[in-house]
């Protein structure tokens, strides 16, 4: 019987060891994302809200520095920490493939883009911030 109570009191008083309200497990709230133009030697931001549910991801990003829009809807799927998310800017879609750490407070990976329109091919590299 002392054995229960003891597994008890140690079960309640560690609900929540180990945990920290600063991390979370997945990649819900506000970014800042910097993407480096291989192709054609530019570098644009932005920053918005991500939202996941389960696997999907959605958002709403405002951009600087590209030629192509000022705004973007963003959609994707994670799992584990691969993540897959297009951003759509304009009428183009640019594919953003990466990975995020295991905290989920930051990401990076590479994108490509379709040729023809503004994106006109455009490929490089992208790096992500969770502000809060």
């Amino acid at each position: 019987m002392k054995e229960i109570l003891a597994i008890v009191l140690i079960s309640v008083f560690c609900v929540g060891c180990g945990s920290s309200k600063n991390t979370s497990s997945n990649l819900t709230g506000n970014w800042q994302i910097t993407a480096n133009s291989t192709a054609f030697g530019l570098t644009a931001t932005g920053s918005g809200a991500l939202q996941q549910n389960g696997s999907a991801i959605t958002g709403q990003i405002t951009l600087s520095g590209t030629p192509c829009a000022t705004s973007a809807t963003l959609s994707g799927t994670s799992s584990g920490t691969a993540v897959t998310l297009q951003l759509q800017e304009g009428s183009q879609p640019v594919n953003l493939t990466g990975t995020t750490n295991p905290g989920f407070t930051s990401m990076s990976g590479g994108y490509t883009a379709p040729s023809g329109g503004c994106t006109n091919g455009d490929f490089g590299t992208w790096t992500a911030t969770k502000t809060s």
